[in-house]
């Protein structure tokens, strides 16, 4: 491991040296991890650490605070994660999730895990939110499933379409059914006028409470 020190602040660095055509910089558990050619020079290094240094130390600083890579949280309950090498299957009892996948990336195991309970949690509660809509004059539409770093959903205008963060399948259900009615208002009302609240109120009229709580929950 080295250090790099810039303003008081330090960042460590893991650097393997691999005969990659460009230098890859990525963190892992507060790590800044370096992949670079046996011919790239610590100095060439450095430097692009110092040129993004705010960058990966906020990075980093996100990292710590992230769960195990052998837990992952599912509607607000934590799970051991349980990893076996095969093609992507898995199932969850009490208290662990066991997933069969060819890839070790807990990241990439837990982003599909997400989607495809989100996708579950969606099934569940459209019945409900159908009727709901059914009463504003609105009828189900396309809906896709993403991971997205900035927000918990979005309604795209031009596709007429949903797009819904695989994210919060670590949630409470209530929040999946405020996100939904979130964008479904705008499809009446594209800004969040008062006229787009109004329309919240009816279709879930304690919507407030959940919409300040989605705004204090950082997505990692």
């Amino acid at each position: 491991m080295k250090t790099y020190v810039k303003d008081n602040r330090v960042i460590i660095y893991e650097l393997i040296r691999k005969p990659n055509k460009n230098a890859y910089f990525r963190v892992k558990q507060g790590v800044l991890v370096v992949t670079a050619h046996p011919r790239t020079t610590l100095h060439a290094i450095e430097s692009f650490i110092d040129l993004k240094f705010d960058t990966f130390y906020q990075k980093i600083k996100e990292s710590k605070s992230k769960e195990p890579d052998d837990i992952i949280t599912l509607q607000n309950k934590v799970y051991q994660l349980v990893v076996a090498q095969g093609n992507f299957q898995y199932h969850k009892d009490e208290t662990s999730v066991y997933v069969k996948s060819r890839s070790a990336d807990s990241d990439h195991i837990k982003k599909r895990i997400y989607a495809l309970e989100l996708q579950k949690m969606i099934e569940e509660l459209m019945p409900e939110i159908s009727i709901k809509l059914h009463e504003v004059g609105l009828t189900s539409i396309p809906m896709k499933i993403k991971y997205l770093t900035s927000k918990f959903g979005s309604y795209h205008k031009r596709h007429h379409e949903i797009t819904m963060n695989s994210y919060l399948a670590r949630l409470d259900l209530i929040y999946t059914k405020y996100v939904i009615f979130h964008e479904y208002a705008h499809i009446l009302v594209f800004n969040h006028s008062k006229d787009f609240y109004n329309l919240l109120d009816k279709l879930m009229p304690n919507h407030k409470v959940y919409q300040k709580d989605l705004k204090k929950i950082a997505i990692q």
